[in-house]
């Protein structure tokens, strides 16, 4: 599975499908395509592939929080792959249905008391998540609009670009004040008895620089919007502040996002994502992809040589006594958690 993820960014077949394209800031008729061209509810992964814009959305669709999964992981891939193949489409929007949780990372249900054929098999489906992302010949731009913790953060890590919502004074649709949810992201595996594995923790080494990842490692630290943009672990911020379509784009974005993917914050983050994808549509898609064969090869062939010795050490890591009582612990806190609500 490794070497075709190479192939596409360095080779002949990789750059034959980067011909440029433009799509309007504004331009609403996407948004009106989804609304009849978006998969089903019950999709795991709900993508639509827009050729006039040149630009796909792939958006996390597994309530309640996009758990990791197994299926979802291979969803990802799955659908990450066919929208590759598209010669027209140069950039994605990884996003989430749900409002406030980008993705919640692992699923621990497999990670509990795991069936020792199943573990390695969704551990290799995460990792290839992450070599499919990271590899892609597509620019694809993480629509952060809620919590993104542990493996969650790591798909934001593995994109081009990183837009987080937030947060702030915002207004429903028929004019109503509201406060909205204020997201946060970070490894935080500590938090939860375990560590994030090597490539994980060093894809943070490289997005934030070693010293602030080697104590956000530690510490598990989830980090706020602000605060995540000053270490650089995403982009951009938006709120409904600072960043304001106008009422009318708004009210038409409402009406014309299908039910799954129909929010102010959402909207938000995935408007500020179209315009971010408008200007790597104006690079050369060939220099664009050389470029991110300069900085991400290396650590890519890294990752594809471990990737059977990293399996063995997880699986191994994950089915000792001490690990599995600190999950358990975990998954029991969250029971009450939820009770006390």
């Amino acid at each position: 599975m490794a070497a075709p993820l190479l192939s596409s960014l360095c080779c002949r077949h990789s750059l034959r499908h980067c011909s440029p394209r433009r799509f309007a800031r504004n331009d609403l008729s996407f948004f009106r395509s989804l609304s009849t061209s978006i998969s089903s509810e019950k999709s795991l992964v709900l993508s639509h592939v827009n050729e006039d814009a040149g630009v796909a959305i792939l958006a996390m669709n597994r309530p309640p929080a996009n758990s990791l999964s197994l299926e979802l992981n291979e969803a990802i891939c799955t659908s990450l792959k066919e929208i590759d193949t598209n010669p027209k489409i140069q950039s994605v929007i990884l996003a989430s249905t749900n409002p406030t949780i980008f993705s919640a990372g692992l699923d621990v249900t497999e990670l509990i008391s795991p069936d020792d054929q199943r573990l390695p098999k969704f551990w290799n489906s995460l990792q290839q998540v992450y070599i499919d992302l990271y590899g892609s010949r597509l620019a694809i731009i993480a629509a952060i609009q809620g919590h993104a913790p542990a493996a969650g953060c790591m798909l934001a890590m593995a994109c081009d670009y990183r837009i987080m919502y937030g947060g702030g004074e915002g207004s429903t649709v028929d004019g109503r004040k509201r406060k909205s949810h204020i997201p946060t992201i970070g490894l935080n595996e500590t938090q939860l008895g375990i560590a994030a594995p090597p490539w994980m923790g060093q894809l943070l080494v490289r997005t934030i620089g070693f010293r602030p990842a080697e104590r956000a490692l530690a510490l598990g630290t989830l980090f706020p919007p602000m605060e995540a943009l000053i270490e650089g672990l995403v982009d951009d911020v938006i709120t409904e502040e600072s960043f304001s379509p106008s009422a009318d784009t708004i009210h038409a974005l409402e009406k014309l996002l299908p039910d799954p993917i129909r929010n102010q914050a959402l909207s938000l983050v995935m408007q500020k994502a179209f315009q971010e994808a408008e200007l790597y549509a104006k690079i050369s898609p060939q220099a664009r992809v050389a470029s991110k064969l300069v900085t991400r090869s290396e650590s890519l062939k890294d990752m594809i040589a471990s990737r059977e010795a990293d399996t063995e050490y997880f699986c191994s890591f994950i089915c000792q006594d001490t690990v599995q009582k600190n999950l358990k612990k975990y998954v029991e806190a969250l029971k009450k958690k939820s009770k006390s609500k």
